[in-house]
Formats: C-alpha cells, structure tokens, sequence
C-alpha cells in the first residue's frame, strides 16, 4: 500500500512538468486548423494556444532584397500583398518548405544533443556521489573489508586503506569538479 502511494505522488508531481511542453497551433494552405509539437513552416502565422498571444513570424530567408522592398512599401502604401507573380509565390512556398524541414532536422538535432548533455550529467553526479561515498568509506576509519575473488571477506591493511583513501581523494576531485 505504501509503495503504491509514492507511485501516484511521483506521477501527480512529474504531470505538470510533461505537460508544460510547446504547442504550435496554425491553419495550413487548405484552411486547416494544426497542432504540433514542432514549429509551423516560416511563412505561416501561428494562432494562439491556452489563451496566449499569436508569435509573429519572420518571413523566409529566401526573399530577395527586391521582393522584400516591394512587400514592405505595398504593406505601407495598403496595397494588396497578393498582387505577388505566380512563379515567385512558387519558389517562396518551395523554399519555405525546405526551411521547415531545416528548422525540424535543426530542432531534432538540438534535442539529441541536449539528451546526450544530460546523459553526460547524470552519469558524472552518480560517479561524483559514489566517489564521495567512497572516500567518505575510508575517512571514516576503521576496519574496511571487502570481498575477494572467490567471494570470501578481506580487511583491508593500513597500507591499503591509506592507497584507497588517496585514490578515493582524487576520484572526488575528478569527478566533483564543475
């Protein structure tokens, strides 16, 4: 009974933390309404999700500089943004697919590399906690015994605890250190 309380208590509390992850939330080129957890293509406005505001989107890097001109002094002048020619409306939507993908291909990698990160974190504070065990082991004097290959007790000699509390000293200073 016990145990299965400290299982519900870790899930109440590791909920929120789950659910605190990004949602994106836009209308695709057929009037769609998407959801996901990776950003929409650059070219398209995200719509607010839990009541917040709508990010703004740069346009794609792809624009030239004179299509970038004309887009900024038809928006000033209220001219009609649609007024664009059919084969540029092409490359732009073109090129922005192949920066969605970028951004996803770009955003899966920062993921794997944060997981790596933190892989790497965990095992060095296991590694410091046990160095740290370990020399706290030797500190603590006394007779210090362990098991030998065949499985039978041995104390340690003075001369050996000596060696291990060194070799437990620099444990803790290499894996310890930040």
């Amino acid at each position: 009974m016990n145990k299965s309380l400290w299982v519900m208590l870790a899930i109440c509390v590791a909920l929120p933390i789950l659910a605190n992850a990004a949602v994106y939330k836009w209308k695709d080129k057929d009037g769609i309404t998407r959801y996901s957890d990776t950003p929409p293509p650059s070219n398209v406005q995200q719509l607010p999700v839990n009541g917040k505001k709508p990010v703004s989107i740069k346009p794609p890097a792809a624009m030239t500089v004179e299509e970038a001109a004309a887009a900024a002094t038809s928006a000033a002048s209220g001219a009609d943004a649609k007024k664009k020619p059919e084969a540029n409306a092409d490359k732009s939507e073109a090129n922005s697919d192949g920066d969605a993908e970028k951004r996803q291909k770009d955003a899966e990698e920062e993921k794997r590399k944060s997981e790596q990160k933190e892989a790497e974190l965990k095992v060095k504070q296991q590694n410091c906690s046990n160095s740290k065990a370990n020399l706290n082991t030797y500190q603590q004097g006394g007779r210090i015994r362990k098991n030998n290959e065949s499985g039978e007790r041995a104390y340690l000699s003075d001369a050996e605890i000596a060696q291990g509390l060194a070799q437990a000293q620099k444990d803790v200073e290499q894996f310890c250190s930040e």
